[in-house]
C-alpha cells in the first residue's frame, strides 16, 4: 500500500472544490433561466370594466422542474494529521540562592595607652614656724567729733586775734674743750648751727606780719555780710523744676577757707525727689562761694524753698 504524497492530495483537494462551485453556479443559473420562462408565457391580465366587482385573481405556479442530478462528489481523502509539536513545559523558576551571612564585624583594636606614670610621692612641706605675737598698737586718741549742721541765721563767731609769737632767741653753746685734734671741726660746727638757727627765726618774722595783714583782710568784712553775700549767691543759681511742686529743702554743706562747698548732703527732704536733686544740684553749682571772714570752714545749714 502505497502512501498519497502531500502535492497529490493538495492537487485533487483544489480540483473537487473548483467543481463543487461549478455545479453550484449552474444550478443557480437554470433555476433563474425557468423563472423567467414561466413569467413570459403568463397571458395578459384583462382590465375589469368599470363599475364591476373585481374577480379574484388566481396564480397558478407550474412545479419546478427538477434540478439535473449533481455529479456524485468525490470525498477528497482526508489530510493526514501532521504531528502537533508539543510546546516544552517551561521549568520551574530557579530558587534565588540565599544570601551570605553578614561577616561579624571585628571590633576595633584598642588603642595603645601609654604605660602609667608614676606619681612622685607628694613633697611634704616643712610646718611654718610660728609667728610671733604681733606687739600691740597704741590706740588712737579718739577723734573729737565737731557739729557739722549750723543755720545760717546763727551768729558767726568772730575770729580772735592770735597772740604774738614769742620771739625765739638762738641759744649758743658754749663748746667743751675737746682734744686738741678735734678743735677745727668743733669751731666749725658752731658756725653752721647758728645759721641754721637764724634761718627759722627770719622767717618766723617775716610769717608774723603776713598773718596778721591777712587777718586785717578778712576781718573786713563783717559776718552778716559775708551770710548776706552767700544767701545772695544760692538765690542766683536757684531754679524750680519743671513739674516739682512746692516745698521746702534742707541741705547741709561746709565752706573752706578758700569758699568750696565740700560736704553736701540733705539734711530735711522736702518729700519730693525732684526738689531735693534740685537743692542739691544747686549748691554745687553755687561753689565756690566767698570765703568766710574767720579763715577757717564754716558748717552750713541752709533752708530752700520751691513755690509753684
Amino acid at each position: 500500500m502505497t502512501l498519497a504524497r502531500p502535492d497529490d492530495l493538495e492537487r485533487g483537494s483544489t480540483t473537487m472544490s473548483v467543481a463543487r462551485w461549478g455545479t453550484a453556479m449552474l444550478c443557480i443559473a437554470t433555476a433563474h433561466a425557468a423563472a423567467a420562462w414561466f413569467f413570459v408565457q403568463l397571458p395578459p391580465i384583462a382590465t375589469p370594466p368599470t363599475g364591476a366587482p373585481e374577480a379574484p385573481i388566481l396564480i397558478e405556479l407550474a412545479p419546478p422542474e427538477a434540478a439535473p442530478p449533481a455529479a456524485p462528489a468525490v470525498e477528497a481523502p482526508e489530510p493526514a494529521e501532521e504531528p502537533q509539536e508539543t510546546p516544552p513545559e517551561p521549568l520551574p523558576p530557579e530558587p534565588e540562592p540565599e544570601p551570605p551571612p553578614p561577616e561579624p564585624i571585628a571590633p576595633p583594636p584598642e588603642p595603645d595607652l601609654p604605660p602609667p606614670v608614676e606619681e612622685p610621692p607628694p613633697v611634704v612641706d616643712p610646718e611654718p614656724l610660728p609667728e610671733p605675737p604681733a606687739e600691740p598698737q597704741p590706740e588712737p586718741p579718739p577723734a573729737v567729733e565737731t557739729p557739722a549742721e549750723a543755720v545760717i541765721n546763727a551768729p558767726v563767731p568772730r575770729a580772735r586775734p592770735r597772740p604774738p609769737e614769742p620771739r625765739r632767741e638762738v641759744a649758743e653753746r658754749r663748746p667743751e674743750r675737746p682734744r686738741e685734734a678735734e678743735r677745727p671741726r668743733e669751731r666749725e660746727r658752731p658756725r653752721t648751727e647758728r645759721r641754721q638757727a637764724a634761718a627759722p627765726a627770719s622767717s618766723a618774722s617775716r610769717a608774723a606780719p603776713e598773718a596778721s595783714q591777712g587777718q586785717r583782710v578778712r576781718s573786713s568784712v563783717s559776718p552778716a555780710r559775708w551770710q548776706s553775700q552767700v544767701s545772695a549767691r544760692l538765690n542766683r543759681f536757684k531754679r524750680t523744676p519743671r513739674g516739682g511742686g512746692a516745698g521746702t529743702v534742707r541741705v547741709s554743706f561746709t565752706i573752706t577757707a578758700s569758699g568750696a562747698a565740700t560736704g553736701i548732703r540733705l539734711s530735711g527732704s522736702s518729700g519730693n525727689p525732684a526738689l531735693d536733686e534740685a537743692a542739691l544740684s544747686l549748691v554745687r553749682r553755687a561753689s565756690p562761694f566767698p570765703a568766710p571772714p574767720e579763715g577757717g570752714s564754716v558748717p552750713m545749714t541752709v533752708p530752700i524753698a520751691y513755690t509753684r
